[in-house]
């Protein structure tokens, strides 16, 4: 199996985060996103979506004043990062056992197979993950099935194998935390990411951050991103977009697990 770099959720880093007990009083969407303006609020409940990029995560102007703020400025160690985005999703709460099935939808690793993005270079709608499953590890490549919890363990290591359509396959390190009122789960890539043959992202300078809260009405996510680019004399722009597609794209496939949690 070829151990190249690949540019998509397999190396990027990757941060959930989600309550695990529940609370007296759960808002619901309009109240939770109170730290809003009125003008981002009205938009993000109407279109179920919100985002802004930049080059610092910490810089955009939302995720900052979210109750989570200091977990997702804890969890993104890209130092100087030159590429960022962020955005708030809003999808269909599952009607059981939110947080485990939300967990359990998280940990279906095979289920990015498939994963389509926009590319800007094709200026159309292509698959961003050709294959995915979860092995023993980078050394020990035999493919393992998705496990099925009946409680959320506190702790969880995992190692996924991804191909991505243009760049390459490569494995990504998952752990999964636990702890009062949240889950974490972080992911980090494994090797470097090339622009044609020249490295564009170094190991682990491709980090996400999602977070998942469970309301009243909905399941509100936040996705964060930042990456720091090698400095190939202004070719490296050219996939700035790019990777912003791609978080979209992964928001969308955690909409897509949560919607089908539910079911």
């Amino acid at each position: 199996m070829k151990k190249t770099p690949m540019a998509t959720f397999a190396l990027w880093g990757l941060v959930l985060v989600t309550p695990l007990t529940a609370q007296p009083m759960v808002s619901d969407a309009a109240g939770y996103f109170g730290f809003l303006n009125a003008a981002d609020r009205q938009t993000l409940l109407q279109k179920g979506e919100l985002t802004a990029s930049g080059t610092r995560a910490s810089d955009l102007p939302f995720g900052p004043k979210a109750p989570f703020a200091q977990t997702v400025a804890t969890e993104l160690t890209v130092k100087q990062p030159t590429v960022a985005q962020e955005g708030f999703y809003l999808f269909p709460k599952p009607s059981r056992n939110a947080e485990l099935e939300i967990y359990n939808a998280l940990n279906a690793l095979g289920s990015m197979a498939g994963i389509q993005y926009y590319s800007l270079s094709q200026k159309k709608m292509e698959t961003l993950i050709l294959e995915s499953w979860r092995v023993e590890s980078s050394d020990k490549p035999a493919k393992v099935p998705d496990p099925v919890f009946t409680a959320i363990p506190p702790y969880q290591r995992a190692v996924v194998y991804q191909k991505d359509n243009r760049l390459g396959d490569g494995y990504s390190e998952l752990i999964y935390k636990t702890a009062p009122g949240e889950l974490t789960l972080t992911m980090k890539n494994l090797g470097t990411l090339k622009y044609g043959f020249l490295p564009l992202v170094d190991s682990q300078n491709l980090q996400m951050v999602f977070v998942v809260v469970p309301l009243a009405d909905k399941v509100a996510v936040y996705a964060a991103m930042d990456v720091k680019t090698a400095s190939l004399l202004g070719l490296e722009h050219a996939k700035d977009e790019n990777f912003r597609n791609r978080m979209r794209a992964l928001a969308a496939w955690l909409g897509t697990r949560i919607a089908a949690a539910g079911k």
